[in-house]
């Protein structure tokens, strides 16, 4: 299948209890250009009566890259556990604020063989992200944009999962699917 788009990036902060894994205040990023997972993988051979008699390539964790159209204040201090003044559009970062783990996914589109749509989830529910960092240039001769990358990990919960995906024929029928995942109630 090839690969032809990408939208809809949610995340929602996780809680973890007794290997139960659950989700709060989900909530919809904003336009990305792009959203990468690359995993970490273990490379460990055991040799026993020269040759290899068991491998070990089980995933440890992810990297994970969201480069974002419009970061907001808002947006980064949820990712963040920055402080956040809504009536003054503030945001306060401290040495001591943690990043949350939160459930991230998003929607990428691809087309197959017979020209069909199909749009699939990715869901990664435990991720940290970093602050990203804060470019910006001058106008010169013409103009370009600039965007904003979070990058962060994404790791397995208790139960060893770290990531999930799903196929689906519709936009809708994938959104649907993804705020499930978030827990976010659509309006």
């Amino acid at each position: 299948m090839a690969k032809i788009g990408l939208e809809y990036v949610v995340s929602a902060k996780l809680k973890e209890e007794n290997g139960v894994a659950s989700y709060s205040e989900g909530r919809y990023w904003g336009p990305a250009s792009t959203f990468s997972i690359s995993p970490n993988a273990n490379d460990v051979k055991d040799y026993g009566d020269n040759r290899v008699v068991a491998t070990d390539t089980s995933v440890t964790s992810a990297g994970v890259s969201v480069e974002l159209n419009e970061n907001t204040l808002e947006l980064e201090s949820f990712l963040l556990g920055h402080t956040y003044d809504k009536e003054k559009k503030e945001m306060s970062c401290s040495i001591n604020d943690i990043a949350p783990f939160t459930g991230t996914g998003c929607i990428g589109q691809s087309v197959n063989e017979k020209n069909e749509k199909i749009y699939r989830g990715f869901w990664m529910p435990k991720c940290q992200f970093k602050n990203p960092n804060n470019e910006n240039s001058t106008k010169q001769e013409s103009t370009s944009f600039n965007h904003s990358t979070f990058e962060g990990t994404a790791y397995n919960l208790e139960s060893g999962v770290w990531h999930e995906a799903g196929e689906f024929a519709t936009l809708e029928a994938a959104k649907t699917w993804l705020n499930e995942k978030a827990n976010i109630v659509a309006q």
